[in-house]
Order: C-alpha cells, then sequence, then structure tokens
C-alpha cells in the first residue's frame, strides 16, 4: 500500500516514528503502529514537498 500527501512534510521522520510523538491532539501511535504491523514500511518525507508511507504486509506462504 502507498499513501502520499502534499503537505508540509515530517520534519524528524525517526522521531514521528516514536510510540507518543504527535505534532498534533493524537495518541502518537499511527505510522508506529502501522510499522509494527507490517513486514515492509518505508515512510519518505521532504519539508514543503509532502510524505509518502509504503507498507506492505505479506501473506502467508501458499507454496
Amino acid at each position: 500500500m502507498e499513501a502520499r500527501d502534499d503537505g508540509p512534510g515530517i520534519g524528524d521522520v525517526q522521531r514521528a516514528l516514536e510510540d507518543g510523538y504527535s505534532t498534533a491532539e493524537g495518541m502518537g501511535l499511527g505510522l508506529p503502529g502501522a510499522r509494527r504491523l507490517m513486514d515492509e514500511f518505508e515512510v519518505r518525507s521532504e519539508a514543503g514537498v509532502g510524505t509518502t508511507v509504503i507498507m506492505c504486509k505479506w501473506g502467508p506462504d501458499r507454496g
């Protein structure tokens, strides 16, 4: 799954991936929680350009 926005970007991606960190009124669990649930997780962010989050969850091996 890929999610993109053209917002202000994330100033400190590493900090945003810490439990409890929030720039708004939220609980700060969105990005860290999603990262824990996925097998692959990547955040790309650039100030003034936006943020892209790429996540992948692999299914059971059917081989």
